[in-house]
């Protein structure tokens, strides 16, 4: 599932694609991935129109539209379990699963989503938009201390609370246990019996880690060598110390960790 390193990547691909070209055409192909609109409604937002900047809220992308209409001022774009955002030149092959089509007149943006999980919708605001997802901050923006109150409000398990979307937004499976692999701090232990230095070490862990993964374009093949992400396999040898890395169950899905290493 993307998460907000992938989410970032895609952002930074639609600004440098699309922002202040007129759309020219917006072809709905598939009406399920829309999020409470029609496409009319998506079509009478867009036609015609620019994209005027871009901004992400954890999972979630959004992007300004130019002379904003009643209820549709920003584009807002979600990436279910398989979406992503493609450009590609007017006259290339669009990869299968393609369900929405911007055409800028040399080049189309393409939203993909073989699962049909994603959803394109539209919204007056980014923070009211937030607000009405039940959206935490997003996990870049918290300082140490938003972090430790964060926690210790929380009375589930460190990892439950850093993929709790309404706490922090932006992490998921992956980068839940990735960031307390880097921190060092058992992934099961309580999240309000946290410490200072514990969480000086996630706030700086989390930063670390979301933005090399940016920088390596979301893609494991090119992150270090050393990251967990390359043995999230029970049973496999940890990349840091050569343990045995272990499976966890959290809410009804898996999470890994290194017992002989994360024991902070």
């Amino acid at each position: 599932m993307p998460e907000l390193p992938d989410v970032e990547v895609f952002r930074r691909r639609l600004a440098h694609s699309a922002l202040k070209r007129r759309i020219e055409d917006v072809d709905v192909r598939d009406t399920q991935v829309l999020d409470g609109i029609s496409a009319r409604r998506l079509r009478d937002a867009l036609m015609g129109r620019r994209l005027l900047s871009t901004r992400r809220h954890g999972k979630h992308l959004l992007a300004e539209i130019e002379n904003g209409i009643e209820g549709g001022g920003w584009l807002t774009l979600h990436f279910g379990m398989t979406a992503y955002v493609e450009r590609l030149d007017a006259d290339a092959e669009q990869p299968g699963h393609t369900r929405v089509v911007l055409d800028l007149g040399d080049r189309l943006v393409c939203f993909v989503d073989q699962r049909r999980l994603g959803r394109i919708g539209l919204a007056d605001d980014p923070d009211e938009f937030a607000a009405a997802h039940d959206l935490g901050p997003d996990a870049l923006d918290l300082d140490p201390a938003e972090w430790g109150e964060l926690l210790h409000a929380s009375r589930g398990s460190l990892v439950s609370t850093v993929m709790d979307q309404a706490r922090v937004s932006g992490v998921g499976n992956i980068y839940s246990d990735e960031i307390p692999f880097h921190a060092r701090l058992d992934p099961r232990r309580p999240a309000e019996e946290i410490d200072d230095a514990g969480v000086r070490r996630l706030h700086r862990q989390t930063q670390r880690v979301l933005r090399r993964a940016v920088e390596a374009g979301a893609d494991p093949a090119d992150m270090p060598r050393g990251w967990l992400i390359h043995a999230r396999e029970e049973g496999r040898s940890c990349p840091r110390c050569g343990g045995r890395v272990e499976r966890l169950a959290v809410g009804g899905r898996h999470s890994y960790w290194c017992p002989s290493c994360q024991a902070g």
